[in-house]
C-alpha cells in the first residue's frame, strides 16, 4: 500500500503488481498522473488499473478512462462490487488465475 503517488510509482518499479487499485486524489503525484505515467511505459502499460474517485461527474469518469484506467469506481463503493471488478480485470489479463483466492493483508 502506497501512501502517495510518488511512493506508488516507486513500488511498481520495484515489483510489478498483477493489478493496481488507484485513488485519484493522492498527495504529491495525483492518481490520474500515476495512471498516465504507468500507461505510457511499455513495462507497465498492461497492468490493469482500477481508478477510485469521489469525482462522479461524467467528465471526470471519461478523463480517468481516457488517461488509461481500465475501470472507474465512484466512492462510496461496496467492497463486494470492488472485488468483483478486480476479479473481472484479472480474468481478462491473467486467465490462468481464474479460481484463485484474492487476499490483501487481513
Amino acid at each position: 500500500k502506497a501512501e502517495n503517488g510518488e511512493e506508488g510509482l516507486i513500488m511498481v518499479d520495484e515489483e510489478t503488481p498483477d493489478i493496481i487499485v488507484l485513488d485519484w486524489m493522492l498527495p504529491n503525484v495525483s492518481g490520474i498522473e500515476v495512471c498516465r505515467r504507468l500507461k505510457t511505459k511499455s513495462e507497465t502499460r498492461a497492468i490493469p488499473i482500477l481508478m477510485l474517485s469521489a469525482r462522479s461527474e461524467e467528465v471526470d469518469k471519461v478523463r480517468g478512462l481516457e488517461t488509461g484506467a481500465d475501470d472507474y469506481v465512484v466512492k462510496p463503493y461496496s467492497v463486494i462490487e470492488l472485488m468483483a471488478r478486480v476479479r473481472a480485470q484479472l480474468r481478462r489479463t491473467r486467465p490462468a488465475t481464474v479460481g484463485e483466492r484474492l487476499e490483501f493483508e487481513d
